[in-house]
């Protein structure tokens, strides 16, 4: 295999079940899936379990792949995430409601988050909703002028304690966790064509919900995945 060739690895892991996954970064096309069921008495996330299939697998992988494999997304199927809801409103004065006006309120509502969910890591960021002068908006309209607007927001959080122990097992294989993410959430957007977690996880990943708000480095990004927010204006 061509050892210059650009790859992405998905793991998942529920109380009964791991599976990592290599797909081509381009393609998406799988390059290499291993899975192991076990039996688990407990909704406890197996970490044991997690750092022995890792000690098994990860050598063999890099050695088939001729590469190392650097860093992973993590898709976590469980009921330990934390979800909030937050509403914010802000007069507008009948101007055109603008990035400013935008940024201001998510990133008020993250805040607001971050002080309600202490010693956790906001995971999603989702806008469910846009109220512009008492009318409902799945989406943001275009070139809209109001008099106030608001937005609900809902939030998917994960204790920080359980991201350390990722990260630590991780750690091991001298691999990094690039990011989280929420099976369940994931499943709401299957159809009957694309049910598969991977596929849909880097669609996530990629923009798919273009209502979904990207936090990078511990603030909302200004550029990139701002700018596909803001494509909601065109």
């Amino acid at each position: 295999m061509d050892k210059n060739f650009e790859f992405d690895t998905y793991l998942f892991i529920s109380p009964n079940k791991i599976i990592i996954s290599i797909n081509n970064k381009k393609s998406f096309e799988k390059i290499y899936k291993k899975e192991k069921l076990f039996n688990n008495i407990t909704n406890s996330l197996p970490y044991e379990r997690l750092d022995e299939f890792l000690n098994d697998n990860i050598f063999l992988i890099e050695k088939e792949l001729k590469n190392f494999i650097k860093k992973i997304n993590l898709i976590i199927k469980s009921e330990i995430f934390f979800p909030i809801q937050i509403s914010l409103k802000q007069n507008n004065y009948d101007k055109m409601i603008s990035q400013k006006n935008l940024n201001y309120l998510l990133n008020e509502a993250k805040n607001q988050c971050k002080k309600s969910m202490q010693e956790k890591k906001i995971i999603h960021m989702i806008i469910d909703n846009y109220l512009i002068d008492n009318k409902n908006f799945t989406h943001l309209p275009e070139q809209i002028k109001c008099h106030s607007f608001s937005l609900d927001i809902s939030f998917i959080c994960l204790q920080l304690s359980v991201v350390e122990k990722f990260e630590q097992i991780l750690k091991k294989y001298q691999i990094s966790l690039n990011q989280i993410l929420d099976a369940n959430y994931i499943e709401s957007f299957f159809n009957e064509e694309d049910k598969d977690v991977f596929n849909m996880g880097n669609k996530i990943i990629n923009g798919f919900n273009r209502n979904e708000v990207k936090i990078i480095s511990k603030k909302i990004s200004k550029s990139g995945l701002f700018e596909r927010f803001f494509n909601l204006f065109s």
